[in-house]
């Protein structure tokens, strides 16, 4: 890490990592692509395939604090690095820096390569009707939350709108495996099973909630089927399977 001066305006001071400072864009001519309470995403012309995500403070104090040691670029980045391990595709990180003033809004950057095309699976669900390629797609989603919560992780912000289809994938057969991208990723680690029981159900009621308008009960109890098969293959995997996973189903309405 290395202190670099002017990353976004002329005066501010910066705690980046090497990558940044041998790569630095030029956020004057920065091009916005998406812009939200919280995050800036902008792509940068005199970098070609290089995206950035400027993150600002959520909540005062706590964040212009934590942002020293845990800033959220950071742990995007360990997530990252999580959720590879698990065979989970993620966006590819390239470093990350800090704003070094604590009262400033500007809590933290990370740059990234460039995703292909692609919608998120919200969309792809929301216009999809063939019903073997919603199947698929549902089971893929299960096996990746199966592979986080067995082993102990949860997922802070676990809905469609954070994974990603790939146009390459989805113009592929409907029986094909889909190339999902997880986004956003930011991860905690349950050390008890309680814990990770009531971060399950909050993150499964979470999927749920937000996709109440175009998925049904019945591909609700697929994907409860196919989760509970694909968490037991770790000791906290069968613990969630027997408890998290019956609860989820019985809050499902009739059809």
């Amino acid at each position: 890490m290395t202190i670099r001066r002017g990353v976004l305006a002329s005066r501010d001071i910066w705690w980046i990592d090497a990558t940044i400072a041998a790569r630095c864009p030029d956020f004057a001519r920065a091009e916005t692509i998406y812009e939200g309470t919280y995050t800036r995403i902008s792509r940068h012309p005199d970098c070609p395939g290089l995206i950035s995500k400027l993150s600002w403070v959520k909540t005062a104090p706590r964040d212009n604090v934590r942002k020293y040691w845990a800033s959220q670029a950071k742990r995007e980045m360990a997530a990252n690095r999580v959720m590879r391990r698990l065979g989970m595709q993620t966006a590819s990180l390239t470093g990350f820096g800090i704003r070094i003033a604590p009262w400033v809004r500007a809590e933290s950057l990370l740059l990234m390569g460039a995703l292909p095309p692609h919608d998120t699976l919200r969309v792809v669900l929301r216009r999809t009707t063939e019903k073997t390629r919603r199947t698929v797609l549902l089971d893929r989603i299960a096996r990746d939350i199966a592979a986080l919560y067995r082993n102990g992780y949860h997922h802070k912000d676990c809905h469609l709108e954070n994974v990603l289809l790939t146009h390459a994938s989805e113009a592929m057969p409907a029986t094909s495996e889909p190339e999902l991208v997880w986004v956003d990723n930011d991860l905690r680690y349950s050390v008890r099973a309680d814990h990770a029981c009531r971060r399950l159900d909050a993150s499964l009621r979470q999927l749920a909630f937000t996709s109440r308008n175009f998925i049904s009960t019945s591909e609700w109890h697929q994907f409860a089927a196919t989760l509970s098969e694909h968490l037991c293959v770790t000791d906290l995997g069968r613990v969630l399977a027997a408890t998290s996973v019956p609860a989820f189903v019985q809050t499902l309405p009739n059809e």
